[in-house]
């Protein structure tokens, strides 16, 4: 029987540091974080960054960096979590973006790296189940900056009517790590804005080149 795994009164909070594009650091991650906790019920893959792409030249080994950090750290860290999360019916939540599926210019490494955990998703899902259940989130525009205020025009373009905190993503952390009946899945949680359809000169949208 799959248990909950999050009890809110019980949040023990640790703090390591290193780069996860090292194989070595997340080795030492894994290691310390089950020698500070005694187990690993839940391994949430959130690292990444973004460094431009083909208009700004970057290169092979900049674009590698980014998919070092936002794909092959979270592929990594599963593996070395597997046997820990197979032995607790765990579950692992990676968090992607609404870029894996939209693009602006000059966002490939960002992009790349995003697809590629979405897909990364549902193929662990499929290894590692029934033992351990994998989904994925799709933020769109969140605000991680507590001073930073957006205008009512950047609110309405929005359907939901504000841009996204970091609550709003952390609440779907808790709320995957509670179930029993979903795996391989993707929720894009972006206030609706992948469900907008923009047309030039429609419901006061104008394009400015």
């Amino acid at each position: 029987m799959r248990k909950n795994h999050v009890n809110l009164k019980k949040v023990i909070q640790i703090y390591f540091y290193g780069d996860v594009a090292n194989s070595a650091t997340l080795r030492e991650f894994v290691e310390f974080a089950i020698k500070k906790l005694g187990r690993i019920d839940v391994l949430v893959n959130n690292a990444c960054r973004g460094n431009n792409g083909i208009l700004s030249d970057l290169d092979y080994d900049g674009f590698d960096y980014v998919l070092a950090v936002g794909l092959k750290a979270p592929y990594e860290l599963s593996r070395l979590c597997k046997e820990e999360l197979k032995k607790n019916r765990g579950h692992i939540i990676n968090i992607a973006s609404s870029r894996a599926f939209q693009s602006e210019p000059d966002t490939e490494a960002y992009a790349s790296a995003k697809g590629g955990i979405v897909a990364l998703t549902h193929a662990l899902a499929i290894s590692l189940g029934p033992d351990v259940l994998v989904n994925c989130i799709a933020p769109g525009w969140i605000n991680v900056m507590d001073e930073v205020t957006y205008s009512k025009t950047d609110e309405m373009a929005i359907p939901a009517g504000k841009v996204g905190n970091p609550k709003d993503i952390s609440s779907m952390v808790i709320y995957l790590t509670n179930q029993i009946f979903m795996t391989g899945e993707t929720i894009t949680i972006d206030g609706g804005m992948n469900k907008r359809m923009i047309y030039h000169g429609d419901w006061n949208w104008q394009y400015n080149s």
